[in-house]
Order: structure tokens, then sequence, then C-alpha cells
């Protein structure tokens, strides 16, 4: 059986009946790879909910997009809502900008900063830090609030993830993989902050590298230190001397 359950615990983990049941405080999409949270107890789980509830967690995602960014730091600050042409089928989501016809829309803000850009099978493509800002807990996913937030935020502004079937309108389906990953997760719980990092997959797997040229690095981030760092510089509220843009409603 291929679940995250299954492969790290019990076939029947998700139940409640299980010997060893797992209790999902977050999700991620079926194609995103990365750092998950999950407890052993349910006092556990109320615990690191109760701190996604309140955005007290920090989640760092890389992402390959397609396209050269025009900026070095952005802040996306559209809603996120269901599409009404496909509510009854994918639900697929959508963005509320000033064009779009949204429906249930919740506030959602990411954070954006240009890691890399580069080529991939000749078509250029960059390598963004993301940062969402709004909270993607399971109450929230479960309500239709802010599923793909990330990845609905990135079609947006033009630069859909490499890879996303779904936001490309089915048309990128040459690249192996989606290329979101949850790269860390910093979950402050009672009595420590639990720090998670794990390493970006692409660049140990030869079927993104036969396709990849680098082009320009705008701050290195393929250690764990150098990763550190860059998440500082997307943690802080302004940065000097970089092109900053904001896409909201009004633009």
């Amino acid at each position: 059986m291929n679940t995250v359950a299954y492969q790290i615990a019990r076939c029947d983990s998700h139940l409640s009946t299980s010997s060893q049941p797992l209790h999902f405080v977050q999700r991620l999409d079926y194609a995103t790879s990365g750092v998950l949270c999950m407890a052993k107890s349910r006092p556990a789980a109320a615990s690191a909910g109760k701190a996604f509830e309140k955005r007290l967690t920090r989640k760092y995602y890389l992402a390959i997009v397609r396209g050269h960014v025009g900026f070095e730091l952005a802040d996306v600050d559209y809603g996120v809502g269901a599409d009404p042409e496909t509510l009854h089928s994918n639900h697929k989501m959508l963005a509320r900008t000033s064009s779009s016809q949204t429906i249930q829309v919740r506030s959602a803000q990411t954070r954006m900063l240009l890691l890399e850009t580069g080529w991939y099978q000749r078509s250029p493509v960059s390598v963004l830090l993301l940062k969402p800002i709004t909270g993607l807990s399971l109450g929230s996913l479960k309500k239709l609030g802010r599923r793909h937030q990330l990845r609905v935020h990135c079609n947006a502004i033009g630069h859909t993830i490499l890879g996303d079937y779904t936001y490309s309108d089915r048309s990128d389906c040459s690249p192996h993989r989606m290329f979101l990953h949850a790269s860390r997760l910093v979950l402050p719980v009672d009595k420590e902050v639990i720090d998670v990092q794990t390493k970006t997959p692409y660049f140990s797997d030869e079927g993104f590298l036969q396709h990849w040229k680098s082009d320009r690095v705008a701050y290195p981030y393929k250690t764990k230190g150098d990763f550190n760092d860059v998440c500082d510089v997307i943690d802080k509220s302004y940065v000097l001397g970089v092109n900053y843009k904001m896409y909201n409603c009004t633009n």
C-alpha cells in the first residue's frame, strides 16, 4: 500500500482502533515531497495543531518555477478560493485577483525569494524559496481554505511550478515530478522547538540534472548552513537593496 502511514507504521495507522495510530497534523499535496508533521498521540497532535492554527510554525519550501522571475524578493497577497468551474470535479483552487471569479475565498500570503536562475530542457526556470505566511493546517484544508496555496500563487504571478500538471492546464507533463519540496519545518511545542530540515532531492536526481543548467546563483542554498541563512533572509520584514515586488488585487 503506497501511503505514508503504511510506509512508516502500519496499514491501519490512520484508524483510531490501530495499535500504532498516527495523527496527521498537516498534509502535503500528493506530488509534493518533504517534511510532513504527524503525531503518535492525541495530546501531541493537539499541541502541534494549535501551533499551526496560531501561525507559530515556520515552513519553507523549495520550488522550481517556469520562467525567470522579475524580482529578488516578492510578497504575494492573493486570497485563495475554489474555482467555480471545477468545484464539483477536482476542486482546483484559484487566486483572488482583480479578474478572477473565485468563491469560498480565504486570505493567503506567500513570500518568495529568488535563489537561482537556470534552464530546464532549454527553457528558463527559477529556483525559489517559498514561505507561506498564512497557516496550512489540516483544519483549513478540510474547509477548502488555502489548499494548493503555493501552487496557486506561483501560477497567479505567471510562474507555474515546473511539472505542475494541474495548474499548467495539463500542459506541463514532460518533467518526471512536480518540483515543490517542503524543505524545513520549525514547530514550537510545549517543551521545545522542533526544527526539521531535509535535503532537497532535485540536485541528486539524475532525471533532473541531465536537463538542468545553472545560469546565476543569487544566494547559495544547497548546504544546511546556507539554507538556514536564506531562511533568515526571507524571515526579515524587509531586505535593503533588493528588487522587491508586491502582488495584490490592486496590481
